[in-house]
């Protein structure tokens, strides 16, 4: 067995999953990014060959929809069929510049574009009608637009829910679910670090999507809105692993090389894929050397332990 099914050499699984996974709690958390969502997908598969397993996956945008299928198969083969997907999707599965946009882009609509083709998308993939009863326990984050506070989604019908964390304000249009009218989870006062931390995680696996190409110049709209809710959504997100530092252990897999592909490109799939993996073996191998170096610093130490006196 030469490789994993997506050309990478396979991760020594069952040592270093119990050297990393210790006895806390483990959330992975998966922020937002559209296409560059397939980044999260290495990421993911890097972490489920190693046998690092979560005890919830907390997610928005995006990472919500990832989140949710990993919450279905939590297991190597799962995140294999989610490449799969993935390298299956084209822009217009998601993103079709129709006569909604054409509506919006002349002031007669709220949205550029319908979340039908989305919602085909997680309907055909998605194994499970309620977000409860994935294997892994899944919690999505969207924004109340009347609010601006964050409203996580624990229950209740899944394609709703990641339609939700998926309106990018302007772009989709938002999802009434309840009472309660909601849009892209980025946008509120509240990443998935936070969810994960106040559900009782105290070990986070971050995944983030870097956005690489947030210095480059967007061409349309959708590359505008796109690229200003990216710069808020990073922020958010070095601010929050900084506030709870204290509170869990945080690993965030590193940041990828610049790449000029625009979140709404779905041209390059598997070379993200491939870059996700490789991002996340580099923090996982520099979590085993420094917990193994920890190990061995403590089998050296004296032992101070007092023996009991004489009589």
């Amino acid at each position: 067995m030469g490789s994993n099914g997506n050309g990478h050499k396979p991760l020594e699984r069952s040592p270093l999953g119990r050297l990393l996974r210790g006895p806390r709690r483990v959330a992975f958390v998966l922020s937002g990014g559209g296409s560059l969502g397939a980044l999260q997908v290495g990421m993911l598969q890097a972490l489920f060959d190693a046998g690092v397993r979560p005890d919830m996956i907390v997610g928005t945008s995006v990472g919500a929809i990832n989140a949710a299928w990993a919450g279905a198969w939590p297991d190597p083969e799962g995140i294999r069929k989610l490449a799969e997907v993935w390298r299956g999707l084209r822009r217009d599965d998601i993103f079709p510049l129709g006569w909604t946009a054409a509506m919006g882009l002349l002031g007669r609509g709220k949205h550029l574009i319908s979340n039908h083709g989305l919602r085909s998308v997680v309907e055909q993939h998605l194994p499970y009608e309620r977000i409860e009863h994935a294997m892994v326990p899944v919690h999505i984050v969207a924004t109340e637009l009347k609010s601006g506070k964050a409203v996580v989604l624990s229950s209740g019908e899944v394609v709703p829910a990641l339609l939700a964390s998926c309106a990018i304000p302007g772009v989709f249009p938002p999802v009434t679910i309840g009472k309660r009218e909601l849009i892209d989870g980025g946008v509120a006062n509240h990443t998935p670090i936070a969810a994960a931390i106040e559900r009782g995680a105290r070990q986070i696996y971050v995944l983030p999507i870097g956005y690489p190409w947030l210095h480059d110049e967007p061409t349309n709209a959708l590359g505008m809105a796109l690229q200003a809710l990216a710069r808020l959504v990073e922020q958010r997100l070095e601010q929050e692993i900084a506030m709870y530092e204290k509170s869990a252990e945080i690993f965030t897999v590193p940041a990828m090389e610049p790449m000029a592909v625009s979140p709404a490109d779905f041209s390059h799939t598997s070379e993200l894929i491939d870059r996700g993996y490789t991002s996340a073996v580099k923090l996982l191998e520099q979590l085993g050397r420094r917990r193994s170096s920890s190990r061995a610093v403590m089998a050296k130490a004296p032992r101070t332990a007092s023996s009991p006196s004489a009589a």
